[in-house]
């Protein structure tokens, strides 16, 4: 590609940027990345493209579960991710739960469970 400096008027030749994608032997895992397939994928941030505290909880469909802070309140969040121009990013789909909401809903898990097995 041809690119004019604004400064000097010069005309220079730049190549365009292409990274080369790793085989599945080339890649490393990064330190706390449990490599899983499938749903319930415990994939730490680093290669995921995701913010530190972060989890794919379904990489595929893109939806993680995330650690974090929000005025001083630590905050579980759920939420669907897009591809952004910079790489995966937040979408409107998802929830923010305080972590009395996300003990409230652990506790809960057995009776949810129970209720799975009665529909399916």
């Amino acid at each position: 590609a041809v690119v004019s400096t604004q400064s000097t008027g010069k005309k220079e030749k730049k190549e365009p940027k292409v990274e080369k994608k790793k085989s599945d032997g080339e890649k490393k895992k990064s330190d706390g990345e449990k490599k899983k397939s499938g749903s319930g994928e415990k994939k730490k941030s680093g290669s995921g493209g995701l913010e530190e505290g972060a989890y794919w909880l379904d990489e595929r469909r893109m939806r993680r579960v995330q650690v974090r802070s929000f005025k001083g309140k630590a905050l579980i969040d759920i939420r669907e991710l897009y591809m952004g121009a910079n790489g995966p990013a937040p979408g409107k789909k998802g929830i923010s739960l305080s972590v009395t909401e996300w003990r409230a809903l652990c506790d809960l898990m057995e009776e949810v469970d129970e209720e799975i097995l009665k529909i399916t």
